[in-house]
């Protein structure tokens, strides 16, 4: 008999990166070890042992020991098993290959490689159906997510977030490095379970967990800078003296400005005030680390993170500290998990209408970093608009700073009490603690004259502070039978699951401070009253599922879910929503497993599914009658003033859900060892009973000046909404014999989002405003009959009016008409221009849209590409129409004139208001296609032979560049203009610029 020997060796997956959890038998017998989380593993053999390396997913593998010390293994993918990958799919999991619905899953390897602070940046163009834009740059931004087109009209246009089991309110803003997989429910039947906060989709997200094995460490860091890359182009000094002092008189009959004699030097100043408020190459910086292990029985994970993003727009910034430790514990029957999450968050935000005051101003005045600013804030500015000019340099002075504080404390207990049945309490808390400060310190602003101007100036100091207080509590009950008898596999889940939201928001502020370091609502002169309001309501939902599939081939899954809301009336606070879906696994037919396509197709599976799901997202308290203060009355014949209270608003005791009928079909394929997927689904959504905000006349008593919108509506159930795409998803990954490995994929995605009712309206609900500091500024989008939300309803411009028979014949639909101005379609033919002459220009939301990915890897090598398209957008140019206002766009330099007849540009007429350049016309619109690579990064990893004498499992350093490059003909800061999602997406308002990032990080395993 051989002496037994140290056996020690590296097991690899197939793409060469340590697997841990593969367990390493002697001779198949009950003796052997398990890799750790380096892949590493050592025991005791002889020669003439076979140790056998089997893990899920993968072929099990045999190796005989004989003379070798050390035996290193690179498992195999095995196309069969995969089929048996497990996907989240609420209150439970499932095997990938008995999914009935559409689920996609992306796992932590995919989001770790974006720079980013949110996670739906991360997976743009990874999922198809799934829309991502970016509602703007600004650092800490959330970006717009939508599951399959337009949710709904009103409220919410997010999915419904859960976070290891817990139900947040909104985006839970959770660390992208403590993510492991983010499942997503796309169709209504696997939304449904979730009930009445799933209407729009939901995003399971389970977080890093520990694992059986001594201790691990991870650390990861990275360091970049971001630039804007793109911008409004403007005239020079130069051309702006052309324009302004050569052209523009000739026009409006200007004369030369007297200041320029006084002070001749502002004729040496050439100023850039739009990269003045920039802030180029600003830095980003994350670190992280992770340290998990466990036992058998108790296993823990803790991560902490800390994203640090500067603005590339002066007074900008974010930073967040997060960390999470989670615990799972299991003894024989009984598995308890809990969860610990802590964040902190801190916001700088620019000045209001930033952009658009550095557009508007005049190359010839001094640089901001010009100005001689006194400790005490006095300044003198000898430029020709005091008051704008001044605008722009003391919103600088001030501090908009907004922190967030939020946690998540949750547990489940779980018992089986009989085989198959188990019980399971969750419990959960997340509180949301967020506080506001607005501090705008006194600033003296001296003209040319020496004279104080107190309407430039900001005399008296202002200090505003603002607070909310959220709550929400969930408490859910869950029991579940699991049986399998013959080729009959049987689930059963029932649950209970009680929610409470509770919010409260309290604002004061104060005016005039002793100094402007004295920043505190008690040192102020004068004290606003305080304001304060409490929202809350609770949902109650009673659930039933049923799972059943034969012999892996015939799946079945439905549920009904029974919901009540308290933000409606008793009569219809409660409602019931069913859905059910199908599979069919092809594959696992004799006949297909006999037939000559088995070899190249490995699985095929048809689904199918309809649900029912209700939405009770409206205004607080929109069903029921409110008395509110703030209202006071003359009494008595001293006329003394007396607190009051009214009824400002109408209430909708009627008022009910809002119903999404969603059917879906789709097919699974796998071919080549499952070396090549493809998902194909199609899917129509129809919104019903929507939940809107009806206009009441001002015989109603509710319009207030003002305040228009915030009274005057009383919320009813009207019209409707369909959804109807296609989604495909196709991938392909293998490996050369040189040993480079490669995953393509692909997904396209298209949505046709229709209004088909609007309770009697045709075209209503205006908004899109392209400007936010203009006043009188015309809307651009509505809801309309037959056309996407959100649509551009426009004039259609005819160009510019360049001869004396084109003024003449345009002069009948506008008698004040000059040559130079524009002219418009006259669309109802009654000889003027107004409001019915709009007509649909198209939409903010893309026609299609696609994402093509590149994974390689040899050796120690790495490299992934990222892109994304979007096509058939338009995008209005908020920034191009502002500059055109103010007579500062670089087109302008080539307006129309009596020197220069042929130009298509209008003329500037000097004023905000003229017919010319009003929001109200396609002259703005623009195609807003676009290509992006969204990521490329290069990664190289050390030799594990330099690694293994300190220790250390793994060091890879990469360079990424996020947003390298975009492709388009869009003329502004960036097409990627998300807004709020639908009334004001592809709306450019000087939105806060997408940036470009290049970063280098490391990344250290122990």
């Amino acid at each position: 008999m051989n002496a037994q020997k140290k056996i020690t060796g590296q097991v690899n997956d197939d793409t060469g990166f340590p697997l841990p959890g593969v367990t390493i038998l002697v001779n198949t017998s009950s003796k052997g070890v398990i890799s750790d989380f380096d892949g590493k593993f050592a025991l005791q053999a002889n020669e003439n042992d076979v140790l056998s390396f089997s893990f899920m997913g993968f072929k099990t593998q045999k190796k005989t020991v004989g003379t070798a010390t050390t035996i290193n293994v690179n498992m195999v993918t095995d196309a069969k098993i995969l089929d048996n990958v497990i996907v989240n799919v609420g209150y439970g999991t499932q095997k990938k290959k008995e999914v009935t619905g559409a689920v996609s899953q992306v796992k932590s390897d995919v989001i770790d490689k974006s720079p980013v602070s949110d996670i739906g940046e991360a997976i743009q163009g990874r999922v198809a159906g799934v829309n991502i834009q970016a509602a703007s740059g600004r650092p800490g931004e959330a970006a717009n997510v939508q599951i399959r087109g337009v949710g709904s009209l009103l409220g919410k246009l997010e999915p419904l977030y859960v976070v290891d089991g817990v139900p947040y309110e909104s985006n839970p803003n959770i660390a992208p490095d403590q993510v492991e997989t983010m499942d997503i429910l796309k169709d209504g039947a696997s939304a449904a379970i979730y009930g009445v906060r799933a209407s729009n989709g939901v995003i399971l997200i389970t977080t890093k967990r520990g694992k059986e094995g001594k201790i691990a460490v991870d650390l990861s860091t990275y360091t970049g800078i971001q630039n804007i890359y793109s911008g409004t182009p403007l005239m020079n000094r130069q051309q702006q003296l052309f324009a302004d002092f050569s052209i523009e008189p000739v026009l409006n009959a200007g004369n030369f400005p007297g200041y320029f004699l006084t002070s001749p030097e502002l004729f040496d100043n050439d100023t850039n005030y739009v990269k003045d408020v920039q802030k180029n190459n600003a830095v980003i910086r994350n670190y992280n680390l992770g340290i998990s292990g466990g036992t058998k029985d108790l296993s823990l994970n803790f991560n902490t993170s800390y994203f640090n993003q500067d603005g590339v727009l002066l007074n900008s910034g974010f930073n967040r500290l997060s960390s999470r430790v989670n615990a799972q514990f299991t003894k024989g029957k009984f598995k308890a998990f809990a969860t610990v999450g802590l964040t902190t968050e801190n916001r700088k935000q620019e000045p209001w209408g930033f952009y658009e005051y550095s557009i508007g101003q005049s190359p010839w005045n001094l640089p901001l970093g010009a100005l001689n600013v006194s400790e005490d804030n006095v300044v003198t500015i000898p430029v020709d608009n005091t008051i704008y000019f001044g605008y722009l340099a003391k919103e600088l002075k001030n501090t908009n700073e907004n922190k967030t504080e939020s946690s998540n404390i949750a547990m489940n207990l779980q018992y089986e009490f009989v085989k198959g049945l188990t019980y399971k309490i969750s419990l959960s808390k997340n509180n949301y603690n967020f506080n506001s400060t607005f501090f705008r310190p006194t600033f003296s602003i001296y003209g040319r004259d020496g004279a104080l101007n107190a309407t430039a100036s900001t005399l008296r100091a202002q200090l505003n502070e603002n607070y909310t207080n959220s709550e929400r509590q969930v408490i859910e009950n869950m029991l579940n039978y699991e049986t399998k008898f013959g080729k009959h596999k049987f689930t059963a889940t029932a649950v209970s699951s009680y929610d409470k939201y509770t919010s409260k928001q309290f604002s004061i502020g104060a005016i005039g401070f002793p100094t402007n370091d004295t920043k505190l609502i008690g040192q102020g002169e004068e004290v606003s009253k305080p304001t304060s309001y409490v929202n809350s309501y609770t949902l109650s939902g009673l659930l039933g599922r049923v799972l059943y599939n034969y012999d892996e081939r015939y799946l079945f899954s439905a549920s009904i879910r029974r919901d009540g809301s308290s933000k409606f009336s008793e009569n219809n606070r409660y409602a019931t929503f069913p859905s059910v879906s199908l599979g069919w696994n092809i594959s696992e037919e004799s006949f297909f497993k006999n037939s000559a396509i088995r070899n190249s197709v490995n699985s095929l599976k048809f689904r199918a599914s309809y649900a029912e799901l209700g939405n009770q997202d409206v205004r607080p308290y929109a069903a029921v009658s409110q008395i509110e203060t703030g209202v006071n009355y003359l009494f008595g014949s001293d006329e003394a003033l007396a607190p009051g209270l009214i009824q400002r608003r109408y209430s909708n005791p009627d008022l009910k859900w809002e119903t999404s009928i969603s059917k879906n079909i789709g097919l699974d394929l796998g071919m080549f060892n499952n070396k090549l997927t493809f998902t194909a689904d199609y899917y129509n959504s129809e919104k019903q009973d929507m939940l809107l905000p009806q206009a009441t006349p001002p015989s109603g008593g509710t319009n207030q000046p003002n305040a228009e919108t915030e009274y005057g509506a009383i919320y009813v159930n009207a019209g409707s909404m369909t959804n109807k795409g296609i989604e495909l998803a196709l991938g392909f990954q293998d490996e050369f014999k040189n040993g480079l490995h490669y995953n393509i994929s692909t997904t396209f995605t298209k949505n046709v989002n229709t209004v088909v009712d609007l309770n009697g309206i045709n075209r209503g609900y205006a908004n899109g405003k392209p400007s936010v500091t203009l006043g009188n500024v015309d809307p651009t989008t509505y809801f309309a009959l037959d056309h996407p939300a959100g649509s551009f309803f426009l004039l259609q411009n005819q160009g510019v009016i360049k001869t004396d028979v084109e003024l003449l014949e345009y002069q009948k639909i506008n008698p004040a008409a000059r040559k130079g101005d524009m002219r418009y379609v006259d669309i109802d033919g009654n000889n003027k221009i107004d409001e019915n002459d709009r007509v649909f220009a198209g939409s903010g939301q893309a026609k299609f849209e696609s994402g093509v990915n590149l994974d390689l890897s040899y050796k120690n090598f790495d490299f992934t590409i990222q892109s994304y398209l979007s096509y058939g957008a338009k995008i209005f140019n908020g920034a191009r129409y502002f500059a055109y206002t103010q007579g500062r766009h670089l087109d302008q330099f080539s307006q129309w004139s009596p020197q220069n007849p042929d130009s298509d540009i209008p003329s500037f007429r000097k004023s905000a208001t003229d017919e010319s350049i009003r929001a109200r016309s396609d002259y703005w619109l623009e195609d807003g296609t676009y290509l992006r690579i969204r990521n490329i990064t290069v990664g190289y990893s050390l030799p594990k032979i330099l690694l293994d004498q300190y220790g250390i499992a793994n060091v890879r350093f990469y360079l990424t560049g996020f947003n390298p490059f975009t492709f388009t003909k869009y003329t502004g800061y960036d097409p990627e203009v998300g807004g709020n999602g639908i009334t004001s997406r592809g709306v450019d308002s000087g939105n806060y610029p997408v940036s470009r990032r290049f970063v280098l990080g490391a990344q250290v395993k122990f």
